[in-house]
């Protein structure tokens, strides 16, 4: 957050307000990670800030829902890897593929190798925008969706929907905005997505609507003891 070329963004924060526009091209002269690919130092370090993320994430997530009816689990844009690495550690007989971008998978190996799961992790790269690996019984995305406006979400999940065998599950790891008012961490998140990226973050009521769009029905969703909850996903 200490960046300059992150809080310059986030300086400009009233003309995303005025907008509707992500705040990162104005600054920069290109989009969130469009910029970040360009820039492989500066996207080291926000990948180091995922896996930070992940850390704190990953114990309420692995606690909240039990993958032991799955064989083998995708983790679309995982990073490099940590919230598949402790989900893999709780389910001896899980495999897992950790599915990104090539800069990052790179990265993604040492850590997996670190936390004693390389052995059933598996690294594929590739662009969720025009395919993801076909025919595991369970797909996973934490803080993937909320980066993206609906025409873009609608496309990562039409893929997704693609790949899925008939009663395989996703599983999208989000903050969902309560109606109402009230003060809540999803509100500061959805402005943040607002300035940096362009994305959103989205209601219940939003999730349905968004997953039906792209051939899925949200079946239900599991809170954690984080801001975080588990939206469990089927084909409809």
């Amino acid at each position: 957050m200490g960046e300059e070329w992150l809080w310059k963004v986030m300086g400009q924060m009233l003309y995303s307000v005025k907008t509707g526009k992500p705040a990162w091209a104005h600054v920069h002269g290109s989009e969130a990670f469009a910029y970040l690919a360009e820039n492989p130092d500066h996207f080291e370090i926000f990948n180091r800030a995922m896996t930070d993320m992940s850390v704190a994430a990953a114990p309420s997530i692995v606690e909240a829902y039990d993958f032991s009816e799955f064989a083998t689990i995708v983790d679309i844009a995982g990073g490099h890897g940590y919230l598949l690495a402790q989900i893999l550690k709780a389910t001896p007989n899980l495999r897992g593929l950790l599915f990104d971008v090539e800069p990052v998978i790179t990265g993604a190996k040492a850590l997996l190798e670190r936390e004693g799961v390389s052995e059933r992790a598996e690294l594929i790269a590739g662009n969720f925008f025009e395919s993801v690996p076909a025919g595991a019984d369970a797909y996973i995305m934490k803080h993937i969706i909320h980066d993206w406006d609906d025409e873009q979400s609608i496309k990562i999940l039409r893929n997704i929907t693609a790949a899925m065998p008939a009663r395989a599950k996703l599983l999208i790891v989000e903050m969902v905005v309560p109606e109402g008012n009230e003060p809540h961490m999803s509100k500061l998140m959805d402005l943040s997505m607002l300035v940096l990226p362009g994305g959103v973050e989205r209601t219940e009521a939003e999730y349905h609507a968004l997953l039906a769009e792209a051939g899925l029905r949200l079946d239900r969703i599991i809170p954690t003891e984080s801001f975080l909850s588990i939206l469990e996903v089927v084909k409809a």
